[in-house]
Order: structure tokens, then sequence, then C-alpha cells
């Protein structure tokens, strides 16, 4: 090899480093789509999300404390609520609080043995990075599928209604790819870093799917949990279809 040559290989490859290097710290907390970590990360977060069985309505979920499941807020639905771990053991929900404004709402259960998942604003994410949701896409018969795809979408919102002309609480969104139907509602969504970053409720098939930044609640977990310890914001029997509306 000519000393040309050798000495023009070295230059591409030094500009290939430069690039990657600016490239990193325009976006430093960017992963790649899959990597041969993929499936570990996976494997690790896994053990925080769950399907929820309801009166009406059944769902996915994802640890927030050792004894409390965030989901959609729809999902929360009757008096009845059973949540299955990703080993399969089955617990029961023994209290329900949804939040006014957004589709979320939490479910505490009876026994405090959950594994937290870890959250990350969607404020640090950025149109096209990688993601993946976990959740029991068409029902507990697909419990805890995963699927990939990217953030397609930021700042998204709509003010449309239930037959009832109730607001779903849509009005703060972010816009997803990945694949998902009815009982992904209340599923985490993953960057790749294993940071859940939304909650999974609603899509426009084929591929517009919608998720509420965990944004909204995550700076109210410890105002979350004292609600629960008052005892004050149960679903009361009595109420009407409409009583999952009510919150903090």
């Amino acid at each position: 090899m000519s000393t040309f040559k050798a000495c023009l290989i070295l230059i591409l490859i030094g500009f290939l480093f430069i690039s990657c290097g600016i490239l990193i710290h325009i976006h430093p907390n960017i992963q790649p789509a899959v990597t041969t970590g993929f499936p570990d990360t996976i494997q690790r977060v896994l053990p925080s999300v769950v399907h929820i069985m309801c009166d009406r309505w059944q769902g996915s979920g994802v640890a927030i404390s050792e004894d409390i499941v965030v989901t959609a807020r729809h999902v929360v639905d009757g008096l009845n609520y059973t949540i299955t771990l990703n080993d399969g053991t089955t617990i029961k929900g023994v209290q329900a609080i949804t939040h006014k404004d957004y589709d979320v709402g939490f479910i505490k259960v009876a026994d405090p043995n959950l594994i937290p998942a870890k959250f990350g604003s969607v404020k640090d994410c950025v149109l096209g990075q990688p993601l993946f949701a976990i959740g029991s896409t068409g029902g507990k018969i697909n419990f805890n599928s995963v699927s990939l795809g990217i953030v397609s979408g930021l700042n998204r919102g709509n003010n449309w209604k239930n037959r009832a002309g109730e607001d779903y609480g849509w009005a703060i969104l972010f816009q997803i790819d990945a694949e998902g139907m009815g009982g992904n509602s209340g599923c985490p969504v993953f960057t790749m870093d294993g940071m859940v970053r939304g909650i999974w409720v609603g899509s426009l098939p084929p591929a517009v799917h919608y998720s509420i930044p965990v944004d909204v609640f995550i700076k109210d977990i410890d105002k979350i949990k004292m609600l629960f310890v008052q005892n004050k914001y149960q679903i009361e029997e009595k109420q009407s279809d409409a009583s999952h509306d009510q919150g903090f």
C-alpha cells in the first residue's frame, strides 16, 4: 500500500471518529435501536410490567412502587382488580384512584412485593428515538408482548370526548409507532435504556399510537401514596360508570 493511500485511510478513519463524537455530543441520551444487550434490557424490565383485570376492562400497567401500579385511567373500572405479575403470580388490587385531568390511574395491591420500574422524562426524548412497549396486546392471551418502534411525534394532544361527552384526558401526549392494540392500554413505553417515558393510552390504526408522558405524575408519587393512606379517593360502588373520573 502506498504512503498516500495509507494516509487517506487514516484521515477517513479519523473523520468517522470525529463524526461519531459529534453525534454523541449532540444527543448524549440516545441509545441504538437494537444491540446485543437489548434482550438483557427486556429481561431486566419485565418484572415491573403487569396485566390488569377489572370488572369490565382489562389492560396493562407498570409498578411505580412496591405496592402501586400505574395504568391508563380508562382501565380502572369497577371495584375488583386482579394483577398478574410477569411470573404468573396473581395478587389483588385493594384501592384505585385516577387523575382527573389525564388518562392515568393507580391501583394499590394487597401484597407490597412489586418491582418498581425506573422512570424518565419525555423531555429528554427526540423524534426518531428508538423505544419499545411491553403490554398485553389483544388481552391476557398475549401477556407481556414486546413491540419495537420510535418516537414518531412529540407535543401531541387532542380534546376527543367519549359518548358521555367527557374528555379522554388526552390533552398532553406523545406519539409512537410501536405495534399494539386493545390490551396495551396502560402499558409502559420504554426508551432503550429501560426507562419508562410514557403510559400507552390509545391508537389510531394502523401506526399512530398515543402515550401520556410520565412527566404528568412522576413528581406526585409521594402525594399519590398519601392519597392511598388517607383512604379518601376510593371508587365507590354506588357511583355511576363515570366514577373513575375521581382523582386528585
